[in-house]
């Protein structure tokens, strides 16, 4: 009987057994970093389909709220988060886009009369009535 019961007990555990390995690792799975191929395509595609407006058509609400648009202008001033362009250096303070910088791109200092390039979107106007573009890409002029 002893004879019986151990055999039963050595069949249970070679049965609980199995040749199958379980992964109980604890690595660090392997993350894919974005190139910078795939950051320039993300910055060509979404700069391809925005259409160039001035301070007039962004002024007379003639650009719908979140059109994809780009703006060419001079900093006026800027602040912690944004800037103020006009079109051109001699234009009237009070002729101004205020720029949300949100930027995706890389990050650089832009001082007050540097010309840039802003492809983002149309947020409509602030409570001061001033046309705001949420920056997602800022390019400087050379």
């Amino acid at each position: 009987m002893k004879k019986i019961l151990l055999l039963m007990i050595t069949a249970a555990m070679l049965a609980a057994c199995s040749n199958e390995e379980k992964d109980d690792s604890t690595a660090p799975q392997k993350s894919t970093a974005p190139t910078e191929n795939s950051n320039a395509e993300i910055e060509e595609g979404l700069k391809e389909g925005t259409t160039e407006y001035d301070y007039a058509s962004l002024h007379k609400d003639e650009v719908p709220v979140n059109a994809k648009v780009k703006f060419v202008g001079t900093v006026f001033t800027t602040n912690e988060g944004e800037f103020q362009l006009t079109e051109a250096p001699n234009h009237s303070a009070e002729e101004v886009v205020l720029i949300d910088d949100i930027r995706l791109g890389e990050r650089t200092v832009i001082d007050k009369g540097t010309a840039v390039t802003v492809y983002g979107s149309y947020n409509g106007k602030n409570a001061e009535d001033i046309p705001v573009i949420k920056g997602i890409f800022i390019d400087v002029e050379e």
